[in-house]
């Protein structure tokens, strides 16, 4: 069990690394750019809903940053997902490798680059004088990622296995995450949303997950009433991802 565990960490290290060198290879400003593009398009979001449409919201700025990075994490993990397969058809062919690790790798690349964005918004806080509630921090912090990680794998689980099959659903997976951010406090405050729609924001998992994580970095506060159901939500969106992953998966290397 140690061995294969060993070897399973080994390969995810392998290609965690190969995505880094491919994400940056001759680009000028490397890592910086996962930092850059999701701040910019907070600022954006910050000049036309801030300051042109003036919704009414506190530390609005933060807000938007909050949501914007951990959105910027999710899309990201799925959208890279969905054409992993087949940027690594050679290992496809291998049949002692673990297809799975190949989601997972993703998942391990773009949780580096979520982490790293934390100072910014630790120092965004400490421009608007928010200070984290060291007591619930830490449950707060683990839930949200481990909840975000759950949906964000049972996705790419569904969306890997049949975009193998049906290479023009990456278009439609773009609208669909594009539909899904607008139905998700993004950027738009819950104050905001007309009380005849917030019953969206009762099905949609990101919402409660970027709930929790507002908990931390946008107005601390401690709801572990919502931990169990958005569990629940997760899992079985992560149980059958895999279920489908593993039902295509043996004829992944005939469809490349």
């Amino acid at each position: 069990m140690r061995a294969v565990f060993a070897l399973k960490r080994d390969q995810i290290l392998v290609l965690i690394a190969k995505d880094f060198k491919l994400k940056y290879n001759s680009t000028a400003l490397g890592f910086a750019w996962s930092l850059i593009v999701p701040f910019l398009t907070s600022v954006i979001y910050y000049f036309v809903f801030g300051i042109m449409m003036r919704w009414d919201a506190k530390n609005y700025l933060l807000y938007l940053i909050s949501g914007t990075f951990m959105w910027q994490f999710f899309s990201n993990v799925i959208m890279m997902n969905g054409g992993v397969l087949m940027a690594n058809a050679s290992l496809l062919k291998k049949t002692s490798f673990d297809r799975g690790l190949l989601i997972w790798g993703t998942l391990f690349t773009e949780s580096i680059h979520f982490l790293l964005t934390v100072p910014v918004l630790i120092a965004v806080m400490l421009f608007y004088g928010v200070w984290p509630d060291f007591i619930t921090l830490f449950p707060n912090v683990a839930v949200s990622l481990f909840l975000l990680s759950l949906l964000a794998i049972g996705v790419s689980y569904v969306y890997a296995a049949i975009n193998l099959y049906f290479r023009d659903l990456e278009r439609i997976m773009n609208v669909v995450i594009t539909l899904w951010m607008f139905v998700s406090p993004v950027f738009i405050p819950i104050s905001a949303i007309p009380e005849q729609y917030k019953w969206v924001l009762h099905y949609n998992p990101m919402a409660g997950i970027m709930g929790i994580w507002r908990d931390v970095f946008y107005e601390p506060g401690f709801h572990p009433e919502t931990f169990l159901p958005l569990f629940l939500i997760c899992a079985v969106v992560f149980v059958l991802g895999r279920y489908v992953f593993k039902s295509l998966e043996p004829r992944f290397a005939e469809m490349m």
